[in-house]
């Protein structure tokens, strides 16, 4: 309870007796929780007469503002308890193109069939722009690769296998097998995170070096170019999944794969709705077999 629910009250009832009786207090506290406030602000607020406490002239505005407070108050008690009871809450997440769209609808499907007054914010980029906002504590979670998230606490949601993806018309593409060691040389088309992580890892412990023709921060603008015979790229077989262009995809004879997680700031208490999301993320990713 605060001063200003015990203030009001007084103020209402033209009672220091009332206030008391209602907030299980003595009446020389709550006289002493009015004189205290008045010293804070330098204004006295109330004179006794025989109609009990009343407000002293030209106070009427401090207490109009006093009831703003209080209802402002009690709209915080009402969120932080909707919140913490899961009726309400708000979860920013950041992901990859290839989650986006072949896992995440789905898992937003029937976690909100469950828990239907948590609200999402959906931001789609690329590794480091995610690691960067969630650092920044401007997402709550990110769903990327485990050689990414190593940094943060992350949980396991399924695993990705990189493959070859070149125009119909490309030498590689009537090949029923590739290796690696066939992209060295070839004229490439790099995607969203450059060599920064699990293909450019492969590259260097291979020592291949394509021929980097256009840099792309976008996965499907970088399928389109292959498309139209710019070059090959490498990309998760999972973003490929029922993709709108009429490219060859190969697996590698090497058969590279990539875990997948999904990670979150390491603080001392989650919030309870993406504490909740986060259990639900990975029971879903066992009962689909993912893990």
């Amino acid at each position: 309870m605060s001063k200003y629910d015990v203030i009001l009250d007084v103020y209402e009832n033209q009672s220091i007796s009332k206030a008391a009786q209602k907030h299980n207090y003595t009446q020389s506290a709550v006289s002493q929780t009015i004189r205290n406030y008045e010293k804070e602000i330098g204004l006295k607020l109330f004179k006794r007469s025989k109609n009990g406490m009343e407000a002293l002239p030209g106070t009427e505005p401090i207490f109009e503002e006093l009831m703003h407070i209080r209802s402002a108050n009690t709209r915080i008690d009402q969120i932080v308890s909707n919140i913490n009871n899961l009726d309400s809450g708000f979860i920013r997440i950041g992901t990859v193109q290839s989650i986006a769209y072949n896992w995440l609808p789905g898992v937003l499907k029937n976690f909100s069939a469950e828990y239907p007054n948590i609200t999402f914010q959906l931001y789609v980029d690329g590794f480091q722009n995610l690691t960067k906002k969630l650092r920044k504590k401007e997402l709550d979670c990110i769903f990327v690769s485990q050689y990414v998230a190593k940094d943060f606490p992350n949980l396991p949601v399924g695993t990705d296998e990189l493959v070859l993806v070149t125009s119909l018309d490309h030498p590689l593409a009537d090949q029923l097998t590739v290796s690696f060691a066939d992209i060295d040389g070839q004229d490439f088309v790099l995607s969203a995170d450059d060599f920064d992580y699990e293909t450019g890892k492969l590259f260097r412990l291979n020592h291949i070096t394509p021929n980097v023709r256009f840099r792309i921060n976008e996965d499907y603008t970088a399928i389109k170019m292959v498309e139209q015979g710019f070059g090959i790229t490498v990309l998760p077989k999972l973003l490929l999944h029922n993709i709108p262009f009429n490219v060859c995809v190969r697996s590698f004879t090497e058969h590279f794969r990539r875990n997948l997680s999904v990670a979150y700031l390491d603080t001392p208490e989650l919030s309870p709705a993406l504490d909740k999301f986060l259990t639900f993320v990975t029971k879903w990713a066992k009962e689909c077999k993912l893990i």
